[in-house]
């Protein structure tokens, strides 16, 4: 659906976007996921030809987007939803009729499904200035694909709704996207709303795509420290390998050997990486058979959404997450000291260039 290489778009400001290749399958839903200012918008605003590249090609349904010539048929087989819905002051059955009436069309039906598909038919009369702020978005949705366009760009579509009304909303867009056989491309710094939807997932910092792939195996198997940081790896220590048996190796970081699963060679400069979910806290020295086992004191223990964050003094700083039942449990609280384990099939090494 989408073929881009060596894609170049320079600012006075000196933020460059420099993207080397992205390829989005028919049916797929690509995430790109980054920090602000990483280059999301600017990469998705030339998918969409709003922002010509200063260098690079792009071809959107196989034809080259950057011809001029191709244009208008090409904005016609897409459809472009930004973070803010833009509504125009009319009913609801206008706003998403409008599509249609720009392309000269009357298609009553069209429209009814669609508002249908998100769930406000009830509304098509209201004035869309009376809207809350999660029914304008779903207005936005209908209305991007009343013309059932065959790619849909969605920059930060839901930055504003709250965790309630933008999870019920995320579901639908996936019921609806599956259904329609749309190429998706989606934007957002949501984590969470991403993984959701998508099938494939970029990683973008500093205007470059340091990533892509399978969702799961970039939040467990980052490639650098920059997509460790983004996608919530807690506990990212330098370190250097000193022996490698099989693919398990052993790693001095933070003054202590740890052991990890990877195939690393020794004498690697590595980053060691770890998350904090897959840290075990206890009361006891026995690991369960894990590899790696410390005895720690608590730094900090702090809610982090519905569980609790435990900072530890391993000799290193280490993150676990534990459940409140566990917090309460063990009475833990600062100072105390415990023994926190970690599986090494569950550390990821990322190697150094220094």
């Amino acid at each position: 659906m989408i073929k881009l290489r060596g894609l170049r778009l320079g600012f006075e400001t000196g933020f460059a976007l420099a993207v080397d290749e992205l390829y989005v399958r028919e049916g797929e839903v690509f995430a790109i996921i980054g920090p602000n200012g990483a280059g999301k918008t600017t990469l998705l605003n030339a998918m969409a030809m709003l922002t010509p590249p200063a260098a690079g090609t792009l071809e959107i349904m196989g034809q080259d987007a950057l011809r001029p010539a191709n244009r208008l048929l090409l904005r016609r087989a897409m459809s472009v939803v930004f973070s803010q819905p833009y509504l125009t002051t009319d009913t609801v059955f206008n706003n998403v009729a409008l599509p249609l009436a720009l392309r000269g069309r009357k298609d009553r039906g069209a429209v009814e499904r669609a508002l249908e598909l998100f769930k406000i038919s009830h509304l098509k009369d209201r004035d869309a200035r009376t809207l809350s702020q999660g029914e304008s978005h779903r207005a936005a949705l209908a209305r991007a694909f009343v013309t059932e366009p065959k790619l849909l760009l969605l920059d930060e579509p839901f930055g504003s709704l709250d965790e309630r009304v933008k999870d019920a909303i995320t579901r639908d867009l996936r019921q609806v996207v599956k259904s329609s056989g749309a190429a998706v491309v989606l934007v957002t710094q949501d984590q969470a709303g991403a993984l959701t939807l998508c099938d494939t997932l970029a990683v973008i910092v500093n205007g470059r795509i340091l990533q892509q792939g399978e969702p799961q195996a970039i939040f467990s198997r980052p490639a650098a420290k920059e997509v460790a940081d983004f996608v919530g790896v807690e506990t990212i220590l330098p370190g250097k390998v000193l022996s490698r048996t099989d693919n398990l190796c052993a790693v001095e970081a933070g003054g202590k050997t740890l052991m990890a699963v990877s195939d690393c060679a020794a004498g690697d400069s590595v980053f060691f990486c770890l998350r904090p979910e897959d840290v075990s806290v206890s009361m006891n020295a026995d690991a369960g058979g894990r590899r790696n086992n410390f005895k720690s004191r608590i730094i900090s223990v702090a809610p982090w959404g519905l569980e609790y964050k435990v900072e530890l003094d391993c000799g290193f700083t280490l993150q676990a997450a534990v459940t409140k039942q566990l917090v309460d449990g063990l009475g833990l609280k600062p100072g105390g000291e415990v023994y926190a384990s970690f599986k090494a099939v569950a550390a990821h090494l990322i190697k150094r260039i220094l």
